[in-house]
């Protein structure tokens, strides 16, 4: 689904999305595998309609798990692909799913940091998990930039974009439509 919000202030929108992520962070359940098929095309898995039923620690370690394996993927991927021509169907198959595996790497990363964040803080406010993330924004602590989408009229390359479940503002422009 998409959901479009409107935001009077980056900083705002920021906070709507970081807490969005914060909270898909904690109950994103892992994905079904993808469906099997005759055909050598790539299929994205299916995700889950239900809560995970994970502890936060075991969480974290699964996403942590979860980006290891996009990142193993994509490098492979990306080997794959040096040196071969691929030509319209195949080229296009292969540009989604190194879209996919960029995307749900960068996912899991922003997950992963934002339950550390949390554990740290040892609170299930907000509040408190969003200004750890401002102060650890403000230090380099390892987090990754922020994500968010623009609206549709806007410049992509000026606004945030979106990740979909569990991704983070990232800095962009001030306000307007955002789908998260």
């Amino acid at each position: 689904r998409v959901f479009l919000f409107q935001a009077p202030s980056l900083e705002q929108m920021q906070s709507w999305v970081t807490r969005i992520n914060v909270v898909a962070a904690m109950f994103s359940a892992p994905p079904f595998p993808a469906a099997v098929s005759s055909q050598r095309k790539f299929s994205r898995p299916l995700l889950p309609s239900a809560a995970t039923r994970l502890s936060q620690e075991e969480q974290v370690r699964t996403h942590e798990a979860k980006l290891k394996a996009m990142a193993s993927e994509l490098r492979e991927h990306r080997a794959a692909q040096l040196g071969r021509k691929a030509r319209g169907k195949e080229a296009e198959e292969q540009r989604q799913k190194e879209a996919y595996l960029e995307f749900e790497k960068s996912r899991y990363g922003t997950y992963a940091a934002l339950l550390r964040v949390k554990l740290k803080v040892g609170s299930e406010e907000l509040d408190a998990v969003e200004a750890a993330l401002a102060q650890a924004g403000s230090s380099e602590d390892g987090l990754p930039p922020a994500h968010s989408s623009p609206s549709p009229q806007a410049n992509p390359s000026s606004q945030p974009r979106a990740q979909g479940p569990g991704s983070e503002p990232r800095t962009g422009a001030s306000s307007g439509r955002w789908k998260l």
